[in-house]
């Protein structure tokens, strides 16, 4: 009888994996039916007298992740993190700028996760660009934060809900330090580095900031809230240094504000109407006309624009452009990092077209490897010397190594905003020794020679494998002053006085001979049109990894239920925030490969 209802059991789960099955195709036939309903019959399109809606999601960043196929279908139960590209911001805006189609902009950062300062100045000036065409630009978000209000502070009329807030504190570095937590658990931290300012191994051998890393960081911090405050103060028509006056005095305003913080916006000139959302949309639906639902105004996402808008130009004279997004290291990567061997085989792809006559170098990195940033390097100079122009554009962070790979570049080209030198090096290797001890765990034994086994990290560092381990730290800081010298026709010595691990911002880099140029993306893009000779007649050509026929394929079904009313999405907790910023710390550490164990990497360069 087991043997009857054993086989009626296996029939009966049969059957039900034949159900699931059937669901299961008709849901992917459904969907295969609803993608290929919309193409290309229903094309996006851009209704006449729209409002363009910008808003962006997640992190700001250079290049978006590429999501594979199955993540796509079921975002919604991923959680993934989202992103926008500022190029596509800025891309968006421009083309707007000139459109009758579009009659106006309406800003939206509820769902923005953060930028860098070069990328929020860079989306300013974008947003500044666009009121020359004389459309008004409206900020309709609940609150703001002091990210996001950068970009409010361009629109012609903010609006902010009666609930909201505006939160501006400033610019900060604190970094966590773990040298007490180490020194219980007994583990030996042994540090070789070149440079001052070097402070990157500062959270491991200290319990504080030095001195010298207060009084780097507070410059490049100062320079930063400068240029953020003057952004301000100039678009909403303030005072010079009111934001910060405001700062300071903030506990009593806010006390007669009743403690009141939309309040305290509307009455310092922060925001000028305190409304909810039926309000603005009403507001601007009577302005810019209803949409087909009768129910907010006509308006298009800035990204369903992009898709309208198609992909600009075609011309055989290629500028090619390859991102350093990330930490540098070894090896093959997503776009997240800037794995060498992977961007070596974009330069190279680059190299072998005919069509490419210039390579733009675009640069978001704090750096990681050193012997990864020279493989880079070493193949951009090759294409040099091929006869192709390579124009280096600093994004928010070019630091250290991400100076490196620049710095042979035929022009260097920053955004003031932009945090590059940190020219310096550093090892870091731990060793456990009286960690293990502490559980009764000893390391024993015998070698052909006295460096076998000196590398250990069950073993204390010998003095001749630390005095080893620092010279070629040296020799590493004395090659970086070389190349520096090399191509910015300054001496060694010269170099030597700004470098030592100093960060700087791009407009004091630029005082100081370390870039060339101060501009965004696009002005060192025509500065390779110029410098290749093919001015007015180009194509911008990106290389990255591309997504595979189901992914692309996916990504258009997913496209098809894009609205063009404001979605509500979830927004990270402050908490979470932190625990996301740890997180990224400890994955960072876990990314540095580099085969000498010689790192040129900028810890405090990442400002939010």
């Amino acid at each position: 009888m087991k043997g009857v209802f054993t086989i009626i059991k296996f029939i009966g789960s049969f059957i039900m994996g034949l159900g699931s099955m059937a669901l299961g195709l008709f849901v992917l036939l459904t969907l295969i039916v609803v993608a290929l309903a919309r193409q290309p019959d229903q094309a996006v399109s851009v209704p006449d007298g729209a409002v363009l809606v910008l808003q962006p999601e997640g992190t700001i960043v250079e290049q978006t992740q590429i999501v594979d196929s199955y993540d796509i279908l079921f975002s919604e139960f991923q959680n993934l993190p989202s992103e926008t590209s500022v190029h596509d911001v800025v891309r968006a805006l421009k083309l707007a700028k000139n459109d009758d189609r579009i009659a106006a902009l309406a800003l939206s950062t509820d769902y923005m996760f953060g930028a860098a300062p070069s990328h929020l100045h860079t989306m300013a000036q974008a947003i500044k660009d666009f009121k020359e065409s004389g459309k008004k630009v409206y900020a309709v978000s609940t609150a703001y934060s002091q990210s996001d209000y950068l970009l409010a502070a361009q629109a012609d009329k903010i609006y902010m809900n009666s609930a909201g807030s505006v939160l501006l504190n400033g610019y900060g570095s604190y970094p966590t330090f773990f040298k007490e937590l180490l020194d219980k658990i007994g583990a030996t931290i042994n540090v070789f580095r070149v440079g001052t300012f070097k402070s990157a191994v500062e959270p491991y051998i200290r319990n504080d900031m030095s001195p010298e890393a207060k009084e780097a960081n507070q410059e490049f911090l100062n320079a930063l809230w400068r240029q953020y405050e003057n952004s301000v103060v100039e678009a909403r028509g303030m005072e010079p240094g009111k934001i910060s006056a405001n700062i300071s005095d903030m506990s009593a305003q806010l006390r007669n504000a009743g403690g009141d913080f939309a309040k305290l916006a509307f009455q310092t000139g922060l925001v000028d109407q305190l409304s909810d959302r039926t309000t603005w949309r009403n507001d601007l639906a009577q302005e810019y006309g209803f949409d087909s639902s009768g129910s907010s105004f006509k308006q298009i996402h800035f990204q369903q624009y992009l898709a309208a808008a198609g992909n600009g130009r075609s011309s055989s004279n290629h500028i090619a452009v390859i991102v350093a997004q990330g930490e540098i290291v070894m090896g093959y990567g997503p776009n997240t990092v800037a794995a060498s061997e992977t961007l070596v085989d974009y330069i190279r792809q680059a190299r072998a077209n005919a069509n490419t006559k210039a390579i733009v170098l675009r640069v978001d990195s704090p750096g990681g490897s050193a012997f990864a940033s020279e493989l880079i390097r070493q193949e951009l100079s090759n294409a040099q010397n091929d006869g192709i122009k390579v124009i280096a554009s600093m994004g928010p962070v070019a630091a250290s190594g991400g100076y490196w790979i620049a710095a042979s570049a035929d022009e260097i080209w920053a955004a003031p905003t932009s945090i590059t030198g940190s020219i310096g090096i550093f090892g870091v290797i731990p060793t456990y020794e009286n960690t293990l001890a502490k559980v009764g765990v000893y390391t024993d034994g015998v070698g052909t020679t006295p460096l076998a086994g000196a590398f250990n990290i069950t073993r204390p560092l010998t003095p001749e494998a630390k005095d080893i381990i620092q010279q070629s730290i040296e020799s590493g800081y004395s090659q970086f002053l070389n190349l520096v010298a090399e191509n910015r026709q300054m001496t060694v010595e010269d170099v030597d006085k700004i470098a030592q691990g100093r960060v700087w911002v791009g407009e004091k880099a630029k005082e100081l001979g370390l870039v060339d140029h101060l501009g965004n993306f696009d002005d060192a893009v025509a500065a390779a049109a110029r410098a290749a000779g093919v001015e007015g007649d180009y194509q911008v050509v990106t290389y990255r990894e591309q997504p595979d026929q189901w992914t692309a394929f996916w990504a258009s079904v997913v496209d098809a239920s894009v609205l063009t009313s404001f979605i509500p999405k979830a927004q990270p907790s402050v908490v979470l925030e932190a625990a996301l910023a740890l997180t990224q710390e400890a994955e960072f550490l876990l990314k540095l490969n580099d085969p000498m164990g010689r790192y040129l990497v900028c810890f405090e360069c990442k400002v939010r």
